[in-house]
């Protein structure tokens, strides 16, 4: 994936996360659980928006919350399931 590409996903998992859970998100690094910006219902709403929106299955077997901290971290996930920008 190129760096625009990467670029790319990240715009659409913010405008997903704000969309989805309705949480306003300032920047790509920003920690959202740190910020108190989410909480468990919204990350469960979160994954199943980005399994809805890229057309993934997330391997939550080995669930990590790190991966869904900020929208940077959720995008290079979505990269290492093999998500494309949608």
């Amino acid at each position: 994936m190129t760096e625009t590409d990467h670029g790319r996903l990240r715009d659409r998992v913010a405008e997903v996360v704000s969309d989805r859970a309705g949480i306003d998100v300032p920047d790509a690094e920003t920690d959202l659980l740190e910020a108190g910006l989410i909480d468990s219902l919204a990350l469960v709403t979160l994954i199943v928006a980005l399994e809805e929106t890229f057309g993934v299955q997330l391997p939550l077997d080995d669930f990590d919350v790190e991966r869904f901290r900020s929208v940077a971290s959720m995008a290079d996930f979505l990269v290492e399931v093999g998500a494309e920008p949608a």
